[in-house]
């Protein structure tokens, strides 16, 4: 379960636009990934590594949130079912299981 499953701009949370994306079109790798140390791998086509939120976005959603009990309420309640609607472990468990008996071909 990761954030994109959970967080839903607007209903859920308030999600910043992308203010900068942070790429490498090189890196340094060594013993722990099976090279020599300090050994360079360029990448053919740069891999964006992490992004950099807009700082304007998080202070009008922070500011907004802090001024509205109601949405905040609101939003709290419809995360929780969000929550356990989608990501009860039962439910996690059972499709878990249909993952697996799919990609190993189980019947």
């Amino acid at each position: 379960m990761g954030m994109l499953d959970t967080l839903i701009h607007g209903e859920t949370a308030f999600l910043a636009e992308i203010a900068r994306k942070i790429t490498l079109d090189e890196v340094l790798v060594g013993n722990e990934s099976g090279f020599e140390d300090h050994h360079r791998v360029k990448f053919a086509v740069p891999r964006t590594v992490d992004y950099r939120a807009n700082v304007n976005d998080i202070a009008n959603y922070l500011m907004t949130l802090m001024t509205d009990a109601g949405l905040r309420e609101k939003m709290g309640k419809a995360a929780r079912e969000r929550v356990v609607d989608k990501f009860d472990y039962r439910i996690v468990a059972k499709r878990f299981v249909q993952l697996m008996n799919q990609k190993l071909d189980i019947r």
